[in-house]
């Protein structure tokens, strides 16, 4: 269950909702074209791509769809579900090489950066002549996702925001106020160190995953200990710094005591959930949609002890954030109507929170009262947010090498200044294109 395939995880833990296919959705939030053609030649048929939204939200895909064609006379959206993540890239290459390509495609920021370096998809600027304006819509951390080179390659979507969630019981067996949950990372280690020499249990789970585009490492050196990724021309590593080696000694230090759950080095993010749901571990760092699967697969009782708080405040100065966008690509017919449709879609992520919690990519949405309602969505829009990871095309070997240096310093094979100088030589080398 990996950030990537959000809604996926959304699909599986509530059952879908109902909702009317028509009167739900407002119109669009100022696009580029009002109603059919972007050339006014005749009828206009876009094809729309998304991710795994299929299984449990085709009510609101089909009723969104249905009020943007009864809004726009003469345009017609045939709209085609991608079962995952992997299959988007692969289809939509296939789909540029075979003459059909679609017009608007979900995509994410790991996937994005491929498609920008190699001109097949628009920049907002060659299609709006006001990219800054329409750049303003949008919560500041989700747009940026997309702005690649100094240039805005993608709409956002919907993403998902780090929080901590965290074991009321525990805290009280420790002495800790369950009130007054961690506010930044010095008091994240404190109470971990507290939790488990009076509890016996882990302090928290803060996994690396075993997916290429893990973002946790990226959020441990970036978002938590406020080091940069890249330098500023994006073509060396930047990262192994004083700051970042004081930073993963305490993981380092944490791990081998026992403050900090051994399932961090190898485990994947529902491995940490389940430490959790176990009562083997005092805090997690996820999206609060883990709620949902936590009431789901623990006693009543149980699940009481979980709260929802916001996420540690790191150096970095946000929480770290994962979002879904969508892009245009070149060979789309009528590339303006589809950045309209593109940008309406993102305005009705409303009927979407309601189902799966997710924050909305345009910033207006997420100040409708819904947000407030209770502790798990509060903590979607409360929250800075920042896309961490490097836009880069090859991010998928970035990753690889910082996941495995990591482990090697977390097990006591490196130490963390040579796992972190040994990844920075290995991101320069991929970087400059010499792997």
């Amino acid at each position: 269950m990996q950030r990537r395939n959000l809604l996926r995880a959304g699909a599986l833990l509530l059952s879908a909702g109902v909702l009317s296919a028509c009167g739900v959705f407002g119109g669009t939030t100022g696009g580029t074209a009002s109603s059919g053609s972007s050339s006014g030649s005749g009828p206009v048929s876009l094809e729309f791509w998304t991710i795994n939204l299929k299984e449990g939200y085709t009510p609101y895909i089909e009723g969104a769809i249905h009020t943007y064609e009864q809004q726009h006379s003469g345009v017609k959206i045939k709209w085609v579900d991608i079962p995952d993540f992997e299959q988007t890239q692969s289809k939509l290459l296939a789909a540029i090489s075979g003459g059909a390509t679609p017009d608007v495609v979900n995509m994410t920021p790991f996937i994005l950066p491929k498609f920008a370096s190699t001109n097949t998809i628009y920049s907002i600027d060659e299609l709006a002549p006001d990219v800054q304006s329409i750049g303003a819509e949008y919560t500041p951390g989700l747009w940026d996702a997309g702005v690649i080179g100094g240039k805005a390659y993608a709409i956002p979507f919907y993403g998902s925001v780090s929080a901590l969630i965290y074991n009321a019981e525990l805290f009280r067996k420790a002495g800790l106020d369950p009130d007054k949950p961690p506010a930044n990372w010095d008091e994240v280690f404190a109470a971990a160190r507290k939790i488990h020499e009076k509890t016996g249990a882990s302090g928290f789970v803060q996994t690396l995953d075993d997916f290429d585009d893990a973002g946790n490492p990226s959020d441990i050196l970036a978002g938590q200990a406020g080091v940069p990724l890249l330098s500023p021309d994006g073509k060396k590593a930047a990262f192994a710094t004083p700051e970042a080696v004081a930073h993963l000694e305490q993981y380092a230090t944490g791990v081998k005591e026992g403050w900090i759950d051994r399932t961090s080095v190898n485990g994947a993010v529902m491995d940490g959930a389940k430490v959790l749901a176990q009562g083997k571990t005092g805090m997690v760092f996820l999206g609060p949609w883990i709620l949902r699967w936590l009431k789901d697969n623990t006693d009543e009782e149980t699940f009481k002890q979980f709260k929802v708080a916001e996420h540690p405040k790191g150096a970095g100065g946000a929480a770290n954030g994962f979002l879904q966008q969508f892009a245009i690509p070149k060979a789309s017919k009528n590339p303006k109507q589809a950045l309209d449709f593109a940008r309406y879609f993102s305005s009705t992520v409303l009927e979407l929170a309601k189902q799966a919690p997710v924050i909305p990519g345009l910033a207006s949405v997420g100040k409708d009262p819904y947000f407030q309602s209770s502790p798990e969505t509060k903590v979607l829009v409360d929250q800075e947010v920042k896309f961490y990871w490097p836009k880069h095309p090859a991010v998928a070997e970035l990753f690889a090498s910082l996941r495995t240096r990591f482990q090697a310093a977390l097990l006591g094979q490196k130490t963390p200044k040579a796992a972190l100088d040994e990844a920075a030589g290995d991101w320069d080398r991929i970087l400059s294109g010499t792997q």
